[in-house]
Protein backbone atom coordinates (compact mmCIF):
# COMPACT_ATOMS: atom_id res chain seq x y z
CA UNK A 1 0.00 0.00 0.00
CA UNK A 2 1.36 3.43 -0.94
CA UNK A 3 0.76 6.21 1.55
CA UNK A 4 1.00 9.89 0.74
CA UNK A 5 3.17 11.70 3.24
CA UNK A 6 0.52 13.88 4.82
CA UNK A 7 -1.83 10.97 5.49
CA UNK A 8 1.11 8.86 6.65
CA UNK A 9 2.25 11.40 9.21
CA UNK A 10 -1.26 11.81 10.57
CA UNK A 11 -1.39 8.07 11.14
CA UNK A 12 2.18 7.96 12.45
CA UNK A 13 1.54 10.65 15.03
CA UNK A 14 -1.90 9.58 16.19
CA UNK A 15 -1.11 5.87 16.36
CA UNK A 16 2.53 5.59 17.30
CA UNK A 17 2.84 8.54 19.63
CA UNK A 18 -0.52 8.79 21.32
CA UNK A 19 -2.31 5.49 21.00
CA UNK A 20 0.81 3.53 21.90
CA UNK A 21 0.54 4.95 25.39
CA UNK A 22 -2.99 3.84 26.16
CA UNK A 23 -2.27 0.80 28.27
CA UNK A 24 -3.68 2.51 31.36
CA UNK A 25 -6.13 4.90 29.73
CA UNK A 26 -8.21 2.71 27.45
CA UNK A 27 -8.10 1.72 23.82
CA UNK A 28 -9.45 4.95 22.41
CA UNK A 29 -8.01 7.48 24.85
CA UNK A 30 -4.41 8.63 24.35
CA UNK A 31 -2.31 9.26 27.41
CA UNK A 32 -1.39 12.93 27.62
CA UNK A 33 1.69 14.05 29.54
CA UNK A 34 0.58 16.07 32.55
CA UNK A 35 1.73 17.14 35.99
CA UNK A 36 4.25 19.75 37.04
CA UNK A 37 7.24 17.63 36.11
CA UNK A 38 6.10 17.51 32.50
CA UNK A 39 4.56 20.95 32.07
CA UNK A 40 6.23 22.73 29.13
CA UNK A 41 7.69 26.21 29.52
CA UNK A 42 5.56 29.23 28.81
CA UNK A 43 5.02 30.07 25.17
CA UNK A 44 7.35 32.64 23.66
CA UNK A 45 7.17 34.96 20.68
CA UNK A 46 9.18 32.49 18.64
CA UNK A 47 8.71 32.16 14.90
CA UNK A 48 8.28 28.41 14.40
CA UNK A 49 10.53 26.67 11.88
CA UNK A 50 8.92 24.09 9.61
CA UNK A 51 10.60 20.82 10.59
CA UNK A 52 9.49 19.03 7.43
CA UNK A 53 12.23 20.76 5.43
CA UNK A 54 15.29 18.50 5.00
CA UNK A 55 18.38 19.60 6.94
CA UNK A 56 21.47 18.77 4.89
CA UNK A 57 24.93 19.37 6.34
CA UNK A 58 27.90 18.34 4.22
CA UNK A 59 27.93 16.09 1.18
CA UNK A 60 25.04 13.58 1.16
CA UNK A 61 25.81 9.96 1.93
CA UNK A 62 26.01 7.80 -1.18
CA UNK A 63 23.11 5.45 -0.50
CA UNK A 64 24.29 3.04 -3.21
CA UNK A 65 27.16 2.07 -0.90
CA UNK A 66 24.86 1.00 1.95
CA UNK A 67 24.85 -2.71 2.70
CA UNK A 68 22.65 -5.11 4.64
CA UNK A 69 18.89 -5.48 4.84
CA UNK A 70 16.21 -3.32 6.42
CA UNK A 71 12.75 -4.18 7.65
CA UNK A 72 10.09 -1.50 7.88
CA UNK A 73 6.33 -1.16 7.83
CA UNK A 74 3.53 0.98 6.54
CA UNK A 75 0.21 1.32 8.35
CA UNK A 76 -0.84 -2.10 6.99
CA UNK A 77 2.07 -4.41 6.26
CA UNK A 78 5.68 -5.32 6.95
CA UNK A 79 8.32 -5.13 4.22
CA UNK A 80 11.99 -5.88 3.72
CA UNK A 81 14.44 -4.21 1.36
CA UNK A 82 18.12 -3.87 0.68
CA UNK A 83 19.76 -1.06 2.64
CA UNK A 84 20.12 0.97 -0.56
CA UNK A 85 16.33 0.87 -1.03
CA UNK A 86 16.24 -1.81 -3.73
CA UNK A 87 14.74 -5.27 -3.56
CA UNK A 88 11.48 -4.42 -1.80
CA UNK A 89 9.59 -7.52 -0.65
CA UNK A 90 6.25 -7.85 1.11
CA UNK A 91 6.35 -9.96 4.29
CA UNK A 92 2.75 -9.68 5.58
CA UNK A 93 -0.38 -9.36 3.47
CA UNK A 94 -3.28 -9.57 5.93
CA UNK A 95 -6.02 -6.95 6.15
CA UNK A 96 -5.41 -4.49 8.98
CA UNK A 97 -2.39 -2.93 10.70
CA UNK A 98 0.79 -4.99 11.06
CA UNK A 99 3.87 -3.00 12.08
CA UNK A 100 6.61 -2.53 14.76
CA UNK A 101 8.95 -5.03 13.05
CA UNK A 102 12.32 -6.21 14.37
CA UNK A 103 14.83 -8.61 12.82
CA UNK A 104 15.96 -11.86 14.35
CA UNK A 105 19.77 -11.58 14.56
CA UNK A 106 20.28 -14.18 11.81
CA UNK A 107 17.90 -12.34 9.47
CA UNK A 108 15.72 -15.41 9.04
CA UNK A 109 12.65 -14.21 10.95
CA UNK A 110 10.86 -11.01 11.91
CA UNK A 111 8.83 -10.21 15.01
CA UNK A 112 6.11 -7.57 14.74
CA UNK A 113 2.92 -6.15 16.22
CA UNK A 114 -0.37 -7.45 14.89
CA UNK A 115 -3.24 -4.95 15.29
CA UNK A 116 -5.68 -6.34 12.76
CA UNK A 117 -8.55 -6.12 15.27
CA UNK A 118 -7.88 -2.37 15.55
CA UNK A 119 -5.10 -0.40 17.20
CA UNK A 120 -4.96 -1.23 20.91
CA UNK A 121 -7.65 -3.86 20.61
CA UNK A 122 -5.99 -7.10 21.65
CA UNK A 123 -2.71 -6.28 19.92
CA UNK A 124 -0.51 -9.38 19.71
CA UNK A 125 3.13 -10.20 18.96
CA UNK A 126 3.67 -12.37 15.88
CA UNK A 127 6.76 -14.04 14.42
CA UNK A 128 7.06 -14.72 10.70
CA UNK A 129 9.77 -15.97 8.34
CA UNK A 130 11.52 -13.06 6.63
CA UNK A 131 10.41 -14.32 3.23
CA UNK A 132 6.77 -14.48 4.34
CA UNK A 133 4.80 -17.56 5.20
CA UNK A 134 2.36 -18.26 8.00
CA UNK A 135 2.87 -15.93 11.01
CA UNK A 136 2.75 -17.35 14.54
CA UNK A 137 1.09 -15.59 17.47
CA UNK A 138 3.49 -15.86 20.43
CA UNK A 139 1.57 -13.84 23.04
CA UNK A 140 -2.09 -14.92 22.84
CA UNK A 141 -3.42 -12.62 25.53
CA UNK A 142 -6.52 -10.37 25.44
CA UNK A 143 -4.43 -7.42 26.63
CA UNK A 144 -2.36 -5.24 24.30
CA UNK A 145 1.20 -6.35 23.49
CA UNK A 146 3.53 -4.34 21.26
CA UNK A 147 7.00 -2.85 20.75
CA UNK A 148 8.88 -6.16 20.25
CA UNK A 149 12.67 -6.41 19.90
CA UNK A 150 14.72 -9.56 19.29
CA UNK A 151 17.67 -10.30 21.61
CA UNK A 152 21.18 -10.43 20.09
CA UNK A 153 21.49 -14.17 20.82
CA UNK A 154 18.14 -14.89 19.16
CA UNK A 155 16.70 -16.66 22.20
CA UNK A 156 14.41 -14.00 23.66
CA UNK A 157 11.98 -11.34 22.51
CA UNK A 158 11.27 -8.33 24.71
CA UNK A 159 8.01 -6.42 24.38
CA UNK A 160 5.72 -4.21 26.42
CA UNK A 161 2.19 -4.99 27.53
CA UNK A 162 -0.68 -3.56 29.52
CA UNK A 163 -1.79 -7.02 30.66
CA UNK A 164 -0.88 -6.26 34.27
CA UNK A 165 -2.93 -3.07 34.34
CA UNK A 166 0.24 -0.99 34.31
CA UNK A 167 2.60 -0.80 31.35
CA UNK A 168 5.36 -3.36 31.84
CA UNK A 169 8.16 -5.07 29.97
CA UNK A 170 8.03 -8.81 29.29
CA UNK A 171 10.40 -11.45 27.96
CA UNK A 172 9.30 -14.47 25.93
CA UNK A 173 10.96 -17.14 23.81
CA UNK A 174 10.39 -16.91 20.04
CA UNK A 175 8.08 -19.94 20.24
CA UNK A 176 5.86 -18.23 22.84
CA UNK A 177 7.11 -20.14 25.89
CA UNK A 178 8.94 -18.95 29.02
CA UNK A 179 6.99 -15.73 29.42
CA UNK A 180 8.20 -13.60 32.34
CA UNK A 181 7.97 -10.00 33.41
CA UNK A 182 10.90 -7.61 33.80
CA UNK A 183 10.70 -6.85 37.51
CA UNK A 184 10.98 -3.09 37.66
CA UNK A 185 8.64 -0.40 38.95
CA UNK A 186 9.27 1.73 35.87
CA UNK A 187 6.65 2.23 33.18
CA UNK A 188 8.22 0.35 30.22
CA UNK A 189 7.43 0.96 26.56
CA UNK A 190 9.24 0.22 23.29
CA UNK A 191 12.12 -1.70 24.90
CA UNK A 192 15.37 -2.25 22.98
CA UNK A 193 18.18 -4.72 23.68
CA UNK A 194 21.77 -3.67 24.23
CA UNK A 195 24.20 -5.45 21.86
CA UNK A 196 25.53 -7.63 24.70
CA UNK A 197 22.01 -8.70 25.67
CA UNK A 198 22.46 -7.65 29.29
CA UNK A 199 20.51 -4.40 29.35
CA UNK A 200 17.32 -2.99 27.91
CA UNK A 201 16.68 0.64 27.00
CA UNK A 202 13.09 1.85 26.92
CA UNK A 203 10.85 4.90 26.87
CA UNK A 204 8.87 5.42 30.05
CA UNK A 205 9.31 6.40 33.64
CA UNK A 206 7.46 6.42 36.92
CA UNK A 207 4.03 6.77 35.29
CA UNK A 208 2.24 7.11 31.95
CA UNK A 209 2.66 10.89 32.23
CA UNK A 210 6.45 10.64 31.97
CA UNK A 211 8.45 9.61 28.93
CA UNK A 212 12.22 9.67 29.17
CA UNK A 213 14.88 7.19 28.10
CA UNK A 214 15.87 4.65 30.73
CA UNK A 215 18.11 1.59 30.88
CA UNK A 216 17.59 -1.45 33.10
CA UNK A 217 19.25 -4.85 33.41
CA UNK A 218 17.25 -7.62 31.79
CA UNK A 219 16.39 -8.93 35.26
CA UNK A 220 14.96 -5.55 36.29
CA UNK A 221 17.90 -4.38 38.41
CA UNK A 222 20.04 -1.24 38.10
CA UNK A 223 17.49 1.15 36.65
CA UNK A 224 19.23 4.23 35.19
CA UNK A 225 17.65 7.33 33.69
CA UNK A 226 19.47 8.67 30.60
CA UNK A 227 17.34 11.69 29.68
CA UNK A 228 15.20 14.26 31.47
CA UNK A 229 13.17 16.51 29.20
CA UNK A 230 10.05 18.68 29.39
CA UNK A 231 8.83 16.86 26.31
CA UNK A 232 8.59 13.10 25.85
CA UNK A 233 11.64 11.18 24.64
CA UNK A 234 11.11 7.81 23.01
CA UNK A 235 11.93 4.94 20.66
CA UNK A 236 15.50 4.20 21.79
CA UNK A 237 18.00 2.27 19.66
CA UNK A 238 21.45 1.07 20.81
CA UNK A 239 24.56 1.66 18.76
CA UNK A 240 26.19 -1.63 17.64
CA UNK A 241 29.11 -1.09 20.01
CA UNK A 242 26.80 -0.48 22.97
CA UNK A 243 28.25 2.91 23.85
CA UNK A 244 25.39 5.15 22.68
CA UNK A 245 21.62 5.25 22.45
CA UNK A 246 19.78 7.10 19.69
CA UNK A 247 16.23 8.26 20.34
CA UNK A 248 13.69 10.82 19.22
CA UNK A 249 12.25 13.71 21.22
CA UNK A 250 9.63 16.45 21.05
CA UNK A 251 11.73 18.78 23.22
CA UNK A 252 12.25 21.16 20.26
CA UNK A 253 8.56 21.41 19.40
CA UNK A 254 7.18 24.90 20.04
CA UNK A 255 4.65 23.43 22.47
CA UNK A 256 7.55 22.42 24.71
CA UNK A 257 10.34 24.82 23.81
CA UNK A 258 10.48 28.61 24.14
CA UNK A 259 13.61 28.83 21.97
CA UNK A 260 13.42 31.27 19.04
CA UNK A 261 14.21 28.38 16.66
CA UNK A 262 11.59 25.97 18.00
CA UNK A 263 10.09 23.56 15.47
CA UNK A 264 6.60 22.78 14.19
CA UNK A 265 5.30 20.20 11.74
CA UNK A 266 2.48 22.44 10.59
CA UNK A 267 0.39 19.29 10.86
CA UNK A 268 -1.73 17.55 13.48
CA UNK A 269 1.11 16.21 15.61
CA UNK A 270 4.21 17.45 17.46
CA UNK A 271 7.65 17.79 15.98
CA UNK A 272 10.11 14.97 16.74
CA UNK A 273 13.81 15.05 16.05
CA UNK A 274 16.76 12.69 16.56
CA UNK A 275 19.19 12.75 19.48
CA UNK A 276 22.07 10.59 20.71
CA UNK A 277 23.25 10.09 24.29
CA UNK A 278 26.01 7.94 25.73
CA UNK A 279 24.92 4.81 27.57
CA UNK A 280 25.91 6.45 30.88
CA UNK A 281 23.67 9.48 30.24
CA UNK A 282 26.43 11.90 29.23
CA UNK A 283 27.23 13.47 25.87
CA UNK A 284 23.66 14.30 24.88
CA UNK A 285 23.48 15.95 21.47
CA UNK A 286 20.97 16.57 18.70
CA UNK A 287 21.63 14.79 15.41
CA UNK A 288 19.18 16.77 13.30
CA UNK A 289 16.37 19.25 13.80
CA UNK A 290 14.49 17.76 10.85
CA UNK A 291 11.37 15.77 11.68
CA UNK A 292 12.10 12.13 12.48
CA UNK A 293 10.20 9.87 14.85
CA UNK A 294 11.77 6.41 14.56
CA UNK A 295 15.46 5.64 14.33
CA UNK A 296 17.82 2.67 13.99
CA UNK A 297 21.58 2.24 13.51
CA UNK A 298 23.43 0.77 10.56
CA UNK A 299 25.16 -2.51 11.51
CA UNK A 300 28.57 -0.81 11.44
CA UNK A 301 27.41 2.15 13.54
CA UNK A 302 28.34 4.72 10.91
CA UNK A 303 24.81 5.83 10.05
CA UNK A 304 21.33 6.30 11.45
CA UNK A 305 18.22 5.42 9.46
CA UNK A 306 15.38 7.78 10.34
CA UNK A 307 11.68 7.54 9.55
CA UNK A 308 9.86 10.86 9.45
CA UNK A 309 8.11 12.67 6.61
CA UNK A 310 10.91 11.10 4.62
CA UNK A 311 13.01 7.99 5.13
CA UNK A 312 16.62 9.11 5.31
CA UNK A 313 20.10 8.20 6.46
CA UNK A 314 22.34 10.54 8.40
CA UNK A 315 25.57 10.30 10.37
CA UNK A 316 25.41 10.52 14.18
CA UNK A 317 27.17 13.88 13.97
CA UNK A 318 24.35 15.29 11.81
CA UNK A 319 26.16 15.29 8.47
CA UNK A 320 25.46 13.53 5.19
CA UNK A 321 21.66 13.46 5.27
CA UNK A 322 20.34 11.58 2.21
CA UNK A 323 16.88 10.28 1.31
CA UNK A 324 16.44 6.54 0.98
CA UNK A 325 13.99 5.78 -1.79
CA UNK A 326 12.38 2.39 -1.20
CA UNK A 327 10.59 1.68 -4.47
CA UNK A 328 6.83 1.57 -4.02
CA UNK A 329 6.82 3.27 -0.61
CA UNK A 330 7.59 6.80 -1.82
CA UNK A 331 10.33 7.31 0.75
CA UNK A 332 8.08 6.39 3.65
CA UNK A 333 8.40 3.54 6.12
CA UNK A 334 7.76 3.20 9.85
CA UNK A 335 9.76 1.48 12.60
CA UNK A 336 12.86 0.61 10.54
CA UNK A 337 15.41 -2.00 11.66
CA UNK A 338 18.71 -2.77 9.93
CA UNK A 339 20.92 -5.87 9.93
CA UNK A 340 24.11 -6.84 8.10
Amino acid sequence: MVIDRRRRNAWLTSVAVLVAATGCTGADEPAVPSGSAMDPPAASEATPIDSRVPVVVGAPIDVTTLTGRIVLSTEDDVYTANADGSGLAVVTRSDGPEFDPSWAPDGGRIVYRDSRRGINRNDEIFVVDADGGRPTNITRDPANDWGPDWSPDGRTIVFNSDRSGVMGGFLVSPDGTQLRRIRTDAYVEYPAWSPDGRRIAFMGGDSAAEYDIWVVDRDGHHLVRLTDSFGPDGWPAWSPDGTRVAFTSVRDDCSYSDAPDCRTTGDIGPHHDVWVVRADGTGLHRVTSEFGQFVTWSPDGRYLLVAGYDLYVIRPDGTGRASLDVAGLRGSGLFPDWIA
